[in-house]
């Protein structure tokens, strides 16, 4: 737990060693967006924020927290008092923390080599920083475990290709590419080139390993053994520990590593690197037929439970629940489903300021109680099902709406449809079309300082590459790759004002061919989120025909889907008035 005095105790080891600064990274060794406690706690034990972004640096004389839009309210709340300034990574004038500690010279710099990527290190080098490789962590006090927990097989029948095919065509892809071998460090590629899943990192069933792919030296999979009790064909398995001297007793083959995720540490390993982007990361966003399938089907379940959520809240609106509450109230329900097996994120349910805050997560100890003195209840939410991977926002509409809100929420939801309804060219990308979903905000001076919405993945983690929508290239989101049928993207606008309110629609996209032409190939979107949007907040004279013939649309394919799940006719009935059509 943070205490002021713990930044004192590492600035005396800082000290020491003749350091003049400290990074930490939110991060691991395999650059995972989320990681377990074990890796966290460091953070955590000098700085009191709980986002999942941010790097932490500590000077002899202070200490900065650099985060991004997402967080930046929710850090200047939970690090006041705490010595730490918080710096709004991507605002207008602010450096990187690299461009900040080249700035101000702070420097040599410890950071452990193991929690960055080579092509971090590079930049750091680029900009003249002398780095010594450091670890503080052993000053942590009752830091946690590493997770002992299982591993576990998914049946076969889930996925379009076994493990087996996919390790053969990224066989084929290394020697496209002049190599012999693969070394595989993000685990969200792992699991799925294996077909494994695990629970070492909440919500995100990976497992903490290597993967090293060579038709000629054999295919090798490096992890605790306590945590495996069953064998792979075809694939030796070593502890986790053994990486280093693999990869050191392999060195002069060469290997294709993507310098974003493979630790500085294990890249300098190498003598003969070949970088690229591992050949499992595209294949990974391309979902096939069996796993399109299974994630409509699931889509409908999560959506039954999204639907029965609605309904509870409009019923409990009056009995001062908290945010918490209706957190647990929704975990009910989406777990009344056999096939679910974890949620993907910590739920976000958030009402007046605290929505503003755009990844605010309640507590049992600290959430606020929701009644119809707010205007507004975002929720935003998914499940791990066996068959697919949710990620749902909708703000339900709870108090009486003021003339700001009502405009704010139908431009959120003009901004969805519009980008839902883009057909668009081979070989755009998200950024040549986030346009669609900003311009209507950008018209009257507003934005959301986040991307428009990222690809998710297959009973895997919640965010995954290379698509998404984004309007600029950003260093650290690797969202940039063309969009093709197969891909699923989130669309997420929203409009979030301090100590006011938060709004924010979310739908998954699955990318689909539209037509073919002379002029080319077009591809188009089709949505497989099937939860009622809240109606009673739009202001009809700002959307045209179009717009509400989408919305019309929409609402008879969430009928259309949700209707067969239902066994209870009030349910059903309570789904006709979520559905109907509406009249400008």
């Amino acid at each position: 737990m943070f205490k002021v005095e713990n930044l004192t105790k590492l600035r005396l080891e800082m000290a020491k060693r003749g350091l003049k600064a400290y990074l930490i990274m939110t991060g691991d060794y395999h650059a995972s967006e989320y990681a377990a406690s074990y890796f966290l706690s460091e953070r955590m034990y000098f700085c009191p924020f709980t986002g999942s972004a941010g790097q932490l640096l500590v000077t002899l004389t202070g200490a900065y927290l650099f985060t991004d839009g997402r967080y930046w309210i929710q850090a200047e709340n939970e690090l006041e008092n705490s010595t730490i300034k918080v710096i709004r990574a991507g605002d207008k004038n602010v450096p990187s923390f690299e461009e900040f500690i080249s700035q101000n010279k702070l420097y040599p710099l410890g950071l452990n080599l193991y929690m960055i990527s080579e092509n971090e290190h590079r930049y750091f080098k680029k900009l003249g920083v002398e780095i010594i490789n450091t670890d503080f962590s052993y000053l942590v006090e009752n830091r946690p475990l590493l997770s002992k927990e299982k591993v576990f097989k998914i049946d076969e029948k889930l996925f379009s290709k076994t493990y087996k095919e996919k390790i053969e065509e990224i066989e084929t892809e290394i020697e496209k590419q002049g190599g012999q071998a693969n070394l595989v460090t993000s685990l969200d590629d792992i699991a799925w080139i294996l077909n494994i899943r695990g629970k070492d990192i909440p919500c995100n069933p990976v497992f903490y390993s290597y993967l090293y792919i060579s038709k000629e030296y054999g295919t090798h999979l490096f992890i605790d053994k306590d945590k495996i009790d069953f064998s792979i064909d075809g694939v030796s398995i070593h502890p986790y520990s053994e990486i280093l001297n693999f990869v050191k007793a392999h060195s002069e083959i060469p290997t294709l590593l993507d310098p974003s995720k493979v630790s500085a540490i294990l890249y300098s390993s190498f003598k003969n690197p070949i970088d690229a982007s591992n050949p499992s990361y595209l294949m990974k966003a391309i979902k096939g037929s069996v796993e399109i399938e299974n994630i409509k089907r699931i889509q409908a379940i999560d959506g039954l439970a999204l639907l029965k959520f609605q309904k509870y809240l409009e019923e409990n609106i009056s009995n001062n629940l908290t945010e918490y509450d209706y957190s647990e109230v929704l975990r009910k329900f989406r777990f009344e489903s056999k096939d679910i097996f974890d949620l993907s994120f910590d739920t976000i349910a958030a009402c007046g300021s605290n929505a503003a805050q755009m990844h605010y997560e309640p507590t049992k100890e600290k959430s606020s109680v929701v009644s119809s003195d707010q205007m507004e209840l975002l929720v935003d939410s998914g499940g791990q099902y066996f068959g697919g991977t949710t990620d749902t926002t909708r703000t339900f509409l709870i108090g009486k709406p003021s003339k700001e809100y009502i405009h704010d929420y139908t431009l959120t939801l003009k901004a969805l449809i519009n980008l839902s309804k883009t057909i668009f060219l081979d070989g755009s990308t998200g950024q040549t079309i986030d346009i669609r979903a900003r311009e209507f905000m950008w018209e009257e001076g507003m934005d959301y300082k986040c991307g428009t919405g990222h690809g998710v993945s297959y009973m895997l983690n919640v965010h995954e590459g290379p698509n998404g929508f984004r309007y600029r290239k950003v260093a650290d989101r690797d969202d940039q790759a063309k969009i093709v049928p197969g891909m699923i993207t989130t669309i997420e606008p929203g409009v979030y004002k301090q100590d006011k309110y938060g709004i924010r629609i979310e739908n998954n996209l699955l990318c689909t061919k539209a037509f073919e032409t002379d002029m080319g190939v077009f591809y188009k979107f089709e949505t497989i989120t099937y939860v009622p949007i809240t109606i009673e907040s739009l202001d009809l004279d700002m959307m045209d025909q179009k717009e509400i013939d989408w919305l019309n649309s929409y609402h008879q394919l969430v009928y259309s889907k949700l209707s067969p799940l239902i066994k209870d006719e009030e349910l059903l009935a309570y789904l006709v008035k979520k559905t109907q059509k509406i009249v400008k």
